[in-house]
């Protein structure tokens, strides 16, 4: 199966009539192997992109297609700094991963702060710029460092 662009995707589920072989072709399936896996009519009926997705959900496994990624464990430690308990904004902000960074964003008083899980993301919501500031940040100094 070829690597799939954008493009591809959006050829294959575009909204105007199209045979279901020459979707399948846009995301990266060869016609020959299709073969003998469904009838020519079947693979030359005009469908809509809606019909199409149906045609895949449906398909999958003839397909060959249906090779799910595995999931890995979350670590022992893991937390979720979205629970629904109290959790001090700090604790919530280093399980999202920052560290050090969040002291120089807010301060002690903020980071001791317990919020539920729902005031935590509405805080997030609030203070976007500074998160979005941070990424930013991070993100240069990855670069810098690459």
């Amino acid at each position: 199966m070829k690597q799939l662009t954008l493009s591809d995707v959006i050829l294959a589920f575009r909204d105007e009539p199209t045979a279901i072989v020459d979707r399948l072709q846009a995301l990266g399936l060869d016609a020959k192997a299709l073969e003998g896996k469904f009838s020519k009519e079947l693979l030359s009926t005009q469908v809509l992109g809606s019909s199409f997705l149906k045609f895949l959900q449906d398909n999958l496994e003839i397909l060959g297609v249906e090779e799910a990624i595995p999931a890995q464990e979350l670590p022992a430690d893991y937390k979720n700094p979205f629970e629904k308990s109290g959790a001090k904004i700090g604790d919530r902000l280093i399980a999202l991963g920052l560290g050090d960074e969040a002291k120089e964003l807010f301060s002690k008083d903020t980071l001791n702060l317990e919020v539920l899980g729902s005031e935590f993301e509405n805080f997030i919501k609030q203070n976007q710029d500074k998160f979005l500031g941070e990424m930013e940040k991070q993100a240069v100094k990855g670069a810098q460092n690459a």
